[in-house]
């Protein structure tokens, strides 16, 4: 794997579902217009709700993957997901990148991104439960699954970001952490 290096920093923002991520890195990105938001390609249908992403089928996936326009990829859900390539030239000149990860690709990532951060952002279940109800995207099956998965511990190293009050308040702590992070670099 090759490691790159470059002077910013890259954030990986992580959580079981409906805890927020998407909601506070747009937050984030309002808030902070230097740090950089990469959007997501997904193989997954443009209206099929959820984040803003670039929608692609996985035959076009593929021929990207092919042509090296993913930083990284990974897979889950039954989708693939990748961070496109122009991360690198944002790294290089300082800045930092704010990315909705998966927990199960940081260790890839991190191998090829020394300065990976991690934030785990948390809530507890009943407020998942409630937030998931409310997407409807999904039944109480799927959303018992998700909350199932939502007890796994936060990765090593990663700073815990608790979401259970305002989004103002979350944004404010993974602010105070990049900035921390970034200082110590």
């Amino acid at each position: 794997m090759i490691a790159h290096g470059g002077r910013g920093r890259l954030v990986a923002v992580v959580g079981p579902s409906g805890v927020g991520k998407d909601t506070l890195i747009a937050e984030v990105a309002r808030t902070r217009p230097d740090i950089v938001v990469a959007q997501r390609i997904i193989t997954r249908a443009p209206d099929a709700g959820g984040e803003d992403h670039q929608a692609v089928s996985d035959a076009l996936f593929d021929a990207q993957l092919a042509m090296g326009r993913f930083a990284f990829h990974w897979g889950a859900h039954g989708l693939r997901y990748a961070i496109p390539a122009s991360i690198d030239a944002d790294l290089a000149q300082g800045r930092v990148v704010v990315f909705n990860g998966s927990r199960k690709a940081l260790q890839g990532i991190a191998a090829s991104y020394p300065q990976l951060m991690v934030l785990m952002i948390t809530a507890p279940p009943e407020v998942l439960a409630q937030r998931l109800r409310a997407r409807g995207r999904e039944g109480a099956r799927e959303i018992a699954a998700r909350l199932k998965r939502a007890e796994l511990a936060p990765p090593a190293g990663a700073v815990v970001i608790m979401n259970d009050a305002t989004v103002d308040a979350a944004v404010a702590q993974m602010l105070a952490a990049i900035t921390r992070a970034s200082q110590s670099a």
